[in-house]
């Protein structure tokens, strides 16, 4: 339960600091799913084991995910508050757009164990990975 109040606390500080800061992570694992032609969504994929770095830099207001193919995102709102989910976990919503100017939004999520996630949600695909903050 400490490590969770910690995540919390470090991820509320993580959006309403008004500090120059960047923060790293890694990926662990990664998962997706898709919406078909008939607007149901797939189950979520197995995980497959992931490692890249991700940055949260508050001065540009920019995500940056260093996979295989590098994706950046320009915040341009916050809803600086947890909301609970229905598994018991909390999330901070980021409201973004892509480098091809399509919207998103990227959820910054503890669960919890206190594993902490990025969901990357688009109309018809989302994807997760699970991070770790880099030492």
């Amino acid at each position: 339960m400490k490590k969770f109040i910690l995540a919390c606390l470090f991820l509320t500080a993580l959006i309403s600091s008004s500090f120059a800061q960047s923060y790293k992570y890694y990926s662990t694992e990664f998962a997706y799913k898709v919406k078909n032609d008939y607007g149901t969504w797939s189950e979520w994929s197995d995980w497959v084991s992931s490692h890249c770095l991700i940055t949260i830099n508050l001065d540009r207001n920019v995500i940056n995910i260093y996979s295989d193919e590098p994706q950046e995102y320009d915040i341009y709102d916050c809803d600086d508050s947890f909301i609970d989910d229905r598994d018991g976990g909390q999330s901070l919503t980021l409201k973004c757009v892509d480098r091809d100017a399509l919207r998103c939004q990227i959820r910054l999520r503890v669960q919890t164990n206190s594993q902490l996630q990025l969901y990357v949600d688009y109309n018809d695909v989302m994807f997760v990975y699970n991070i770790i903050l880099k030492e």
